[in-house]
């Protein structure tokens, strides 16, 4: 018997059923089971970890849960990342250490060990590499803010070592991230751009498997999931309002799902910089431009190696 129902699902839901989704693949299983399961670290990917029974607490207070992001007053970074790099001699992005790194079945140590020049090396055909994005086009291309505008960085290392080791890239993104025009008019805007609210950023595009609450649902339920509305307030800003359709005993089970994630938060709170001493000069609400040009300069120039 046919069933449809109605859920609201808040962006942060989402992604705790992203995460869901993504670990219940068969390439994830397998990289858990045989080599290495790199997870970078976002918004959309930090209950990976908890779903995997594996509670985030770093060993370091360089510890990273989320990099750029976007808040009210801007496109902003958080201070752990900045303070990373600026008092990291001779920094460069294949130092970059990741705290969601699971090396056959077992967490990887933060710090040298989980260094990502060094587990790019280690990692094989078999590994996988999850990734969050900020934008999803109506054709379905996906893209990512980079903070250095002239590309590269962690990610253009990665994308580097993805061609020479073959490994998959899974692509987690919530439709709340969807944009009403092609990537790529999107990409020259980005570039075109001279001034910002925060710190001006490119758009990438990335390829690989993208997974979003319609592929979630089908793998996790075998229902089908259809976007009827969307927004809200109170809270619900940036919220999806989604019909599910299928076998009753399937719908029955996609909105129980839908019950035990609903209320989820972000389980951490992020830690950034006030503006009159943030250290970015790139950010147009700095205060220390003066002081810290070396460092964004730095920044340019060993993030796109």
């Amino acid at each position: 018997m046919k069933e449809s129902v109605q859920v609201v699902l808040t962006p942060t839901e989402a992604k705790r059923l992203l995460s869901k989704a993504v670990l219940g693949m068969d390439e994830v299983k397998r990289a858990l089971d045989k080599s290495i399961l790199i997870v970078h670290p976002s918004s959309t990917t930090v209950f990976m970890m908890e779903e995997l029974g594996f509670k985030y607490s770093p060993t370091s207070e360089y510890g990273v849960w989320i990099c750029g992001h976007i808040s009210p007053k801007g496109l902003c970074g958080p201070r752990v990342v900045y303070k990373m790099i600026s008092e990291t001699p001779e920094w460069k992005a294949v130092k970059y250490p990741y705290d969601f790194i699971v090396r056959k079945g077992k967490p990887v140590p933060f710090g040298e060990e989980s260094a990502l020049g060094p587990i790019l090396e280690e990692i094989d055909s078999d590994g996988v590499y999850v990734k969050g994005v900020n934008a999803i086009d109506p054709k379905g291309k996906v893209g990512v803010l980079l903070m250095d505008r002239s590309g590269g960085g962690s990610i253009g290392l990665i994308v580097k070592k993805q061609k020479q080791k073959n490994f998959r890239m899974i692509i987690p993104v919530g439709m709340e991230k969807r944009i009403t025009i092609p990537l790529e008019k999107a990409m020259k805007a980005a570039m075109a751009a001279k001034r910002a609210q925060g710190i001006p950023c490119s758009i990438w595009e990335l390829h690989g498997k993208i997974i979003t609450e319609v592929e979630a649902f089908r793998q996790l339920c075998d229902v089908e999931a259809i976007p009827i509305s969307a927004g809200g307030v109170c809270g619900a800003e940036g919220c999806i309002v989604w019909a599910l359709e299928g076998e009753e005993k399937n719908v029955d089970k996609a909105y129980r799902l839908c019950g035990e994630i609903h209320g989820h938060k972000l389980p951490y709170t992020l830690d950034v910089y006030e503006c009159k001493e943030c250290v970015n000069a790139s950010c147009s609400l700095s205060g220390k431009k003066g002081k810290a040009h070396e460092f964004i300069k730095r920044v340019k120039s060993q993030l796109s190696e």
